[in-house]
């Protein structure tokens, strides 16, 4: 008993310590968490507009730090703290720029090496205002663009807008790919010149139509206004027949809820007396066919009073024989008086 238990917390550590590690793991990367030796910096900027305490701070591309402080000075000048990793070489000469990370509106910081000094910055100093640069202004750089935009999908306007971003951002030769994918979009709508001015031309006729059936657009304009003012004047009597088809919908589930059982029941109790009708379907069916002149009969007998008078003429037993075919026994009978055959 006691090994079976050792070996069960045994195995239960080693349990809790793999999910306590992958916890760990994935805390680390939904954290950003860095664990290099790192410096603190400073950098002052006119504005730094979506720019948050948290984003990264990178060079070339490679993430080096994070931005940990924003504040604003009296004189509107905006410094942003962050840390860099101390294998990271900062100088005088060093910039800072505000990145586009997305179309969305994430940002980064960017570190650049500039003209300037090449003494080494230490921690703890600050990159001039002249030394750093704004974010893209996105919204006049993409309003420029919009009439070209609304003639394309949305995914063309995702990587145009990328591009464009990439492309005033100085990065690379993101310039070409925007005028190879604008001329690419150019020429497609060049090719669709003639689908243009057919859709150009279908519209001039049915504007045409419209115009020769004024008269009867006119009349069916009126109309429509006319049962538009007739449903505004009983708009008080269609809300009271929608609440009530409301409620009249919600009891009817209510019935159908509260017999849903009871129906159940019913179905199921009627698979045996389906199999006994199917088994002497040819007593049933006779049964059937005489029972409405058994019902005169008994109508005439029951108008005397609250009672009925019978004769007996024949008394038959009907049991089960062998093989399982009916066997017939007469129990009594008489052929005389009102039992004589007619």
């Amino acid at each position: 008993m006691r090994d079976t238990l050792a070996g069960a917390v045994w195995r239960f550590a080693v349990f809790g310590a793999v999910c306590a590690l992958a916890t760990y793991g994935l805390f680390m990367v939904f954290a950003k968490l860095r664990y290099e030796p790192q410096s603190s910096y400073s950098a002052e900027f006119t504005n730094i507009s979506g720019l948050k305490i948290g984003d990264f701070v990178r060079i070339a591309g490679v993430e080096v730090g994070k931005v940990k402080h924003i504040s604003i000075r009296p004189d509107t000048t905006v410094v942003a703290d962050f840390t860099a990793d101390d294998s990271v070489v900062l100088t005088h000469g060093t910039r800072a720029l505000i990145r586009y990370e997305d179309v969305v509106g994430h940002r980064y910081l960017e570190l650049q090496e500039g003209a300037g000094g090449l003494d080494r910055l230490s921690p703890g100093q600050t990159i001039p205002v002249d030394h750093t640069e704004p974010a893209l202004d996105l919204d006049a750089l993409i309003g420029g663009f919009r009439p070209l935009f609304r003639a394309l999908d949305p995914v063309q306007v995702n990587a145009l807008s990328g591009q464009l971003i990439a492309a005033f951002q100085d990065q690379g030769t993101a310039i070409g790919a925007f005028l190879d994918q604008t001329a690419t979009v150019t020429n497609a709508l060049a090719d669709r010149d003639d689908l243009i001015k057919q859709v150009i031309d279908n519209l001039n006729t049915v504007l045409g139509s419209f115009g020769d059936q004024s008269q009867q657009l006119d009349k069916a304009v009126t109309s429509l206004s006319a049962l538009m003012g007739r449903l505004a004047e009983r708009k008080t009597d269609i809300s009271n027949s929608i609440a009530y088809g409301n409620a009249a919908a919600g009891t009817i589930a209510d019935l159908l809820t509260q017999i849903r059982s009871p129906f159940k029941d019913t179905v199921a109790q009627s698979v045996p007396v389906n199999d006994i009708v199917l088994a002497d379907h040819d007593y049933f069916d006779d049964f059937l066919n005489t029972l409405p002149d058994a019902y005169q009969v008994l109508a005439r007998q029951g108008m005397y009073g609250d009672f009925f008078t019978f004769y007996l003429c024949d008394a038959v037993l009907k049991v089960n024989g062998k093989g399982g075919q009916p066997v017939y026994v007469k129990l009594a009978g008489q052929s005389s008086g009102r039992c004589a055959p007619r």
